[in-house]
Order: C-alpha cells, then structure tokens, then sequence
C-alpha cells in the first residue's frame, strides 16, 4: 500500500467537544469541524488523538466520536481514528491482553465501516510482552494483527513518555515499516537527532512508509529528512503556518521556511493553554462549541496546563491573530 496523498503539511488532532457533565458534544463537534474545514489548511482530521483526551475514551465513547464525525465529515476531509483499546495509561491497572488487541481490532473494523480514511494505534503500552518474546518481535507482531483486520491504512502513535523500553529505534522501525498497510508513525518529539534516525531507517521505504513529525517545532528537521507531514497542536490551530515551512522548504526557500518555523514555534512557546484557547476563538467566531473538559488521568498534554484568565486570552489572541495575518 502507498502512503495517501493526505499524509502531507498539517494533520489536525482534533480537539474534543465535550459537555460539562464530561459527555460528548455531538453538535460542538460538528460546529469545530465546519470552523476548521472551513478556515482550510488542514490536510487530515485525527480524532480520540492525545490533545482529544483520548485516554478518558471508553468504546462506546469511541464509536460514538467516530459515527459522528465520519458521518458529518468523511465524505469532504479524510478523518484518522484513534482506535487504540480503552486504558487510561495507568500502569498499575493494565487491561488483559487479549481483551486490549480485540478492542483495538474492533474500533478499527468500527471505524473503516463508518468511512474513516485511516486508523491510529499508540505503542501498545497498556500490553507488556509475553516472557520470552523481544519487545521488537511484540510490537511486529501486535500491530500486524491489526493491519490483517482492516483494509484500510494504519498508522502508529508514539506519545509523549511512552516508556522507554517500548520506544521505536531504527531497528524496530524498519521491520514495522515492512507491514502491508502500516503506513505511518508518529512520534511525539521535536528532538532533531531521533528524527533523523528513524526516518533514516526508513527512507528507501517513503513510497510506503511516513514519518509524520508528531511536534511541529521540529517539522523542518523532519523535512530536511524526507517528511512530509506534521501532528501538533500547531495544526490545528495555525495550519498554515505550519504549511509554509514545508511548502516554503520544498519550494528551495530554506529562509522563508526558517522564518516561518520560527513563527511555528513561538506559537506554541506563547500558548499558555491551546485547547481552551482555541474553543474559546471558535466559539468567538461563531461555531459553537463548549469549552470543557474531562478528567485528564494519565494524558500527558494536559498535566501543566492551567486555566486561561481573560488578560492571557487576549493578549495570546492579539499575537495569534497578528501572526496568522502574515501567512494569508
């Protein structure tokens, strides 16, 4: 399988809606997806992603984020679903192997019904290796039962602290990159060393394998590499320019794509808080949505974020808006 033609500038993780009972907002959500189809630059929709709080889903959580969006948009954007089994990266309660590979496998079969373009499975933490199997021969064998049950494109999420022993390394990328239809990683660090390693593992496999920066403040070292695609919170806040740097680089501007990573990361670097943040803009603009959230658990996005008070919003808007302008 190649890899699509979405796979390429800014892929969104798509924030979720949520009421203030901690349920899903079906109608927010769909109200966040018009604003972003509409304000363009996104190249693919990644929904129960790590800034989507995915470690608070349950399946049913899951099923119904997934029929909701796929319904109201799969027939115009691509959408990638989260479709890891249900844990909430506590260590000390891990599910039963079994039953954590036959969720998995059954969100993906859920979510390629449903219209889905892709899915997208974190490093199967929640599982720890049979004795006597290497952790390379685990996660080989973990995620080609699930590329065997679907016929659409998989993709790997390494998130940020996935602990240290189930980390891809060259090695272990380059026999995962073999899979037919495994056809993406990403991989939640802007370290440029790291990027350069794995997608040197796999770079006489780009037809078939991507690497996907999974921090847009390292897309630039990733593009002087061979990516070609983008996952931060920078994509789906400020996709465009995120754009640029790629668009900028692969057009032979390498300082008009140093200026616009720039811009990338001191984005991300004035942020205080980018989901509350962004809901609130949203819904400034029109598209409402709730500015809500649930119990964080074990995501690592959210344990340093504090909420916004009104001077941080709009000081943070008046430099968000003015850096956008420049990228119009």
């Amino acid at each position: 399988m190649q890899v699509p033609g979405y796979v390429y500038g800014a892929i969104a993780p798509v924030f979720t809606a949520f009421n203030e009972d901690g349920t899903l907002d079906d109608a927010g959500q769909r109200n966040f997806l018009d604003y972003m189809i509409e304000s363009g630059g996104v190249s693919a929709y990644f929904i129960r992603c790590g800034m989507g709080q995915m470690f608070t889903f349950g399946m049913d959580d899951t099923k119904q984020l997934i029929k909701n969006v796929c319904a109201h948009a799969g027939d115009r954007v691509p959408v990638l679903a989260g479709c890891s089994g249900v844990w909430d990266r506590n260590y000390e309660k891990r599910p039963a192997p079994g039953v954590f590979l036959a969720q998995a496998i059954e969100l993906s079969q859920f979510a390629e019904q449903a219209g889905a373009a892709g899915v997208v499975h974190t490093i199967p933490e929640a599982v720890v290796p049979p004795e006597g199997m290497s952790m390379d021969d685990f996660l080989v064998d973990y995620y080609g039962k699930i590329c065997a049950a679907v016929k659409v494109p998989v993709f790997i999420y390494q998130s940020p602290g996935t602990l240290p022993q189930y980390c891809v390394n060259r090695q272990s990328l380059a026999r995962l990159a073999d899979i037919d239809n495994l056809i993406g990683i990403k991989v939640s660090s802007p370290d440029g060393a790291l990027i350069f390693d794995l997608c040197y593992a796999v770079r006489e496999k780009r037809e078939s394998f991507a690497y996907i920066v999974g921090a847009e403040m390292g897309f630039l070292a990733g593009l002087t590499v061979g990516s070609k695609a983008c996952i931060g919170q920078g994509t789906t806040m400020n996709p465009k320019v995120i754009n640029a740097v790629g668009d900028r680089y692969l057009a032979g501007d390498l300082e008009g794509a140093i200026e616009a990573q720039n811009d990338v990361n001191l984005l991300v670097y004035e942020c205080p808080n980018a989901i509350e943040f962004f809901k609130t803009y949203v819904n400034e603009k029109g598209y409402a949505i709730k500015v809500c959230s649930r119990g964080t658990g074990g995501n690592p996005y959210e344990t340093t974020r504090n909420t916004l008070s009104k001077e941080q919003y709009e000081s943070f808007k008046k430099y968000f808006e003015a850096t956008l302008g420049k990228y119009v």
